[in-house]
């Protein structure tokens, strides 16, 4: 599979995965969470995503790009601050009406205090 090309910015990483993985025209980001543990979901749903841009700048694409997302909540009852602060963080990006698609789902988050972690998928 000689189109496939590991995205690395350099940030350390936890676990033996890639931050994000180019696939012909597909970039598929792993899930990014924060390690402002002791901020609100707000917070951390906007660190979260500038993670992803930053991967995505990596890869030669930008926010523009994402045609999908999973967030994964600790508490569905952050709900409605997350999904202003996404939509805030999209709108500040140049993405006024071709919003990603999105799935939501409660889950535990991979740090204790963590609140959100979100992945990517974005074409090319």
């Amino acid at each position: 599979m000689n189109n496939i090309e590991v995205i690395d910015t350099g940030t350390p990483k936890a676990g033996p995965y890639s931050l994000g993985i180019k696939a012909g025209n597909l970039v598929f980001l792993s899930g990014q969470v924060t390690d402002l543990v002791t901020k609100g979901i707000k917070e951390q749903t906007l660190t979260a995503l500038e993670k992803i841009k930053k991967v995505l700048e990596v890869a030669g694409a930008s926010v523009s790009n994402i045609v999908k997302t999973t967030v994964y909540l600790k508490n569905m009852s952050d709900f409605k601050e997350m999904n202003g602060a996404y939509k805030d963080f999209f709108l500040q990006n140049g993405v006024k009406e071709k919003f990603p698609a999105r799935t939501t789902v409660e889950a535990t988050c991979p740090l204790p205090n963590g609140l959100i972690e979100i992945d990517a998928i974005a074409v090319l």
